[in-house]
């Protein structure tokens, strides 16, 4: 393949081709009409699953995932957001366990094209009431979370213990929010996920009774009232994501608590009896502490002031207290004895196991708390688990193994060194073994070995080496190799799977769904969101989506999606300076981004220390940033390098399979400024594409597995203005691989088939992303 410059092609078609197409309108069938009834809008919601099977304590009859009442808060569109009405419901359903709960529900609402956000509030209606009484309709959506507290409230015998009787537990207070573009009869509202506002503490006792009988567990220092809100930026309510200055949850950093949140201190610790009988070790207490967020205590060298574990129990026959901080591998905090001390977060779960008692204690519970860690005789573990970061379980009804997958996808020809993510609360050896090694070379283990094991999985994962596999002449589904993982009684299997690189791109182009940037993953997704989705706009590394049709002269359709609060949007719609004024991945705009080096470059892999993004710019991989927003919950992904770009051409044998008569249609074109509109002409790609594969039509919106339909979008012309071109004749797709300090590589798409060239930055092309295997 010859690769050359788009520079002189783009300037002489678009002098040829550039036409002014008419100003966007919605088809009058895709936007719901009222009638007699009006129809429900319908919200979907998951809650984080974590389920395992102890009926003793909430994690029966869905626990922790249990919502019982819903308040729904509305915001505008302006920032910051401004509250425009609420409502609650308690009529809803919810799905049983799985790798998340799915809760569904319906409220008649009126249109209302001005709602812009819609927050979730689970489990805490008295609490939303009382934020509402000093902030009503019209309140900012920030001092709105600043009022959103949850209390918890002393129990008839003046403790402030979490009530986990079953049945009757009190359900956990929860949290989410879904941008939209309007509220109208019939539509539905996904994406909603709920995070859990409390910390969860285990704690057993792997010593056998007669060395050390545990009998009471204290928890010091907690806090008695939180947020029900996760951190969120103080000036404009929105929240804090990974990468975020001030983000606490990837940081260690300290969560936010209220000004006025109880402390009851350690004289009012709360005490949970721990029944270990006979010299055996005791079994987990599990799902019966709960507590608010709590920082790590000021100043660190002070632990008496700070949240901790005091274990009280028998000693050889004598009475002991230890201390136990929650502490973590790292850098230690100063003045912290040698510990770097951890918050307690939300919808984190802290297992604690003792795992050796080697003399005394402390006389006294006083002393006790006073007391550094370093001081203890008492050995124990911690094992942290983020509920959202773990999506498969298995337990053998002492232990619980967690992985962050089953099953990974690489194409044929690509090699991965990686570390697969596995928690597990059991602190015993461990062991991997790939299965039929012979038969499976390409896969294996650390150092290139077939087996491998350790006594510390939490630490440091199950390391994976795949090397490169020569694609067979006719592509079958998928070739698999297996590496199964035990740990005690515990067991998983790892599957790698070699397909197609088509298996791995998204089935359709990003488009705004709700007034957010998305695609579909999978083929039920295409039947709401086709493949022949135009797709939004971006500059190249641009977070900004800009209308792929219409007038281009008309300010209000060039900018549709802005992710920050602090950009500036004025002039952003003027004919003559608003194209330049929006922000792209360019030396201008601040991107340092790497040096040209080969076709395979990923230039947002380490921007923003690997993020990808940064959303307060307007700048980064829009991919990476779709797939690492709080709602999306369909793994990482990415733009694709250049190199994929050419294994897609090479997979596809060839073959010029198309739908449509390439024609331009921009001076006709009525599209949607959401991408969602078809461009009717396009190629497919892939593995599986046939000849045959355009005869059916539905094959367009829904292409089978293993091929793709690249729609011929067209693109916005940087020459001022942005004009709309070639809609229905070219097409035009962003890798992330730069070609020039200036320009970057691209995928072309025409009657004649697929090249490749190169284009300035400031193009406004659409985007197919692929999965980050």
């Amino acid at each position: 393949m010859e690769r050359s410059s788009i520079w002189l092609f783009s300037r002489l078609t678009a002098v040829l081709g550039a036409l002014c197409a008419a100003g966007c309108a919605h088809d009058p069938a895709d936007v719901p009409q009222p009638g007699p009834q009006e129809l429900p809008v319908c919200f979907e919601m998951t809650v984080p699953g974590f389920h395992t099977p102890v009926t003793r304590s909430i994690d029966g009859d869905r626990g922790e995932a249990a919502v019982r009442t819903v308040d729904l808060l509305i915001f505008d569109d302006s920032s910051p957001s401004r509250l425009i009405r609420s409502l609650k419901t308690d009529d809803l359903t919810q799905g049983g366990a799985g790798p998340d709960y799915r809760v569904e529900y319906r409220l008649d609402l009126p249109a209302d094209p001005d709602a812009g956000l819609v927050v979730v509030v689970a489990n805490a209606s008295d609490a939303v009431d009382a934020a509402l009484e000093d902030n009503p309709p019209g309140a900012e959506k920030q001092a709105v979370l600043e009022a959103l507290k949850f209390a918890v409230a002393p129990g008839g015998d003046g403790t402030y213990k979490w009530n986990v009787s079953t049945p009757g537990f009190a359900p956990i207070p929860m949290y989410g929010e879904a941008a939209v573009s309007g509220i109208r009869p019939g539509m539905k509202v996904s994406g909603i996920r709920l995070m859990r506002m409390l910390a969860r503490i285990d704690v057993e006792n792997e010593v056998a009774g007669d060395i050390f009988r545990l009998e009471r567990i204290h928890l010091v220092n907690y806090r008695t009232d939180g947020f029900i809100a996760p951190a969120w930026d103080p000036a404009t309510g929105a929240l804090l994501r990974e990468g975020d200055p001030g983000h606490p949850y990837s940081t260690n950093g300290d969560p936010r608590i209220p000004d006025d949140a109880g402390k009851p201190g350690a004289d009012a610790a709360q005490e949970y009896p721990y029944d270990q009988p006979g010299n055996t070790p005791g079994a987990r207490l599990a799902g019966t502490i709960y507590t608010c967020e709590a920082d790590k205590g000021a100043p660190p060298a002070d632990p008496a002031g700070r949240v901790c574990l005091v274990l009280e129990g028998s000693y050889r026959g004598s009475v002991s207290f230890y201390r136990i901080d929650f502490t973590a591998p790292g850098e230690a905090d100063p003045g912290s004895s040698g510990a770097r001390i951890m918050p307690l977060y939300r919808n984190h779960r802290y297992i604690v196991s003792v795992t050796a008692a080697e003399g005394p204690g402390y006389a006294t519970f006083g002393e006790a708390v006073a007391a550094a860690t370093v001081l203890s005789n008492l050995k124990t573990s911690l094992l942290v688990v983020d509920l959202d970061g773990i999506n498969e379980i298995v337990f053998d009804g002492q232990y619980f193994m967690g992985v962050e997958a089953r099953t990974v996808d690489l194409p044929w020809g690509a090699a991965r060194n990686r570390v697969y993510r596995v928690s597990s609360d059991y602190h015993g050896g461990w062991r991997a073994e790939v299965l039929d090694p012979d038969a499976h070379t390409w896969l294996r283990l650390a150092g290139d070995a077939e087996t491998a094991s350790g006594t510390d999985i939490n630490r440091s994962g199950l390391a994976v080496e795949i090397t490169p596999l020569e694609a067979p002449v006719a592509v079958p589904d998928y070739v698999s190799g297996r590496i199964v993982f035990t740990a005690g009684r515990l067991r998983d299997t790892l599957t790698v799977r070699r397909t197609t690189i088509a298996e791995l791109f998204a089935r359709s182009n990003v488009v705004l769904r709700a007034g957010v940037p998305t695609f579909a993953v999978t083929r039920e997704e295409n039947r709401s969101m086709p493949a022949w989705s135009q797709g939004v706009f971006f500059k190249w590394g641009s977070l900004l989506a800009v209308a792929p049709s219409g007038n281009p002269y008309d300010p209000g359709l060039h900018v549709v999606f802005n992710p920050s609060s602090s950009l500036d949007p004025s002039g952003w719609g003027d004919s003559l300076a608003g194209w330049d004024r929006i922000p792209y991945a360019h030396p201008n705009f601040g991107f340092d981004g790497p040096a040209p080096s080969d076709s395979d470059a990923d230039a947002f892999r380490d921007y923003r220390d690997g993020a990808g993004y940064d959303a307060d710019a307007g700048i980064g991989d829009i991919c990476r940033y779709v797939s690492g927003r709080t709602e999306w919950t369909r793994g990482r992904w990415r733009m694709p390098t250049s190199a994929e770009q050419s294994q897609l051409y090479e997979e596809t044998r060839g073959l010029r399979v198309s739908s449509g008569n390439f024609r331009n249609i921009t001076a006709t074109f009525d599209g949607l400024p959401d991408g969602t509109s078809d461009p009717v002409s396009g190629l497919f790609a892939g593995g599986n594409v046939t000849v045959s594969t355009a005869a059916d039509s539905d094959n367009r919106s829904v292409p089978p597995d293993g091929t793709l339909f690249l729609p011929v979008s067209g693109h916005r012309y940087p020459n001022g203005h942005g004009s709309v071109v070639h809609i229905g004749a070219y097409g035009y797709y962003w890798s992330a691989t730069p070609y020039t300090t200036y320009s970057v590589d691209y995928l072309f798409l025409s009657n004649y088939g697929f090249d490749f060239y190169d284009a300035d930055r400031s193009y406004g092309y659409p985007v197919r992303c692929i999965r980050d295997y």
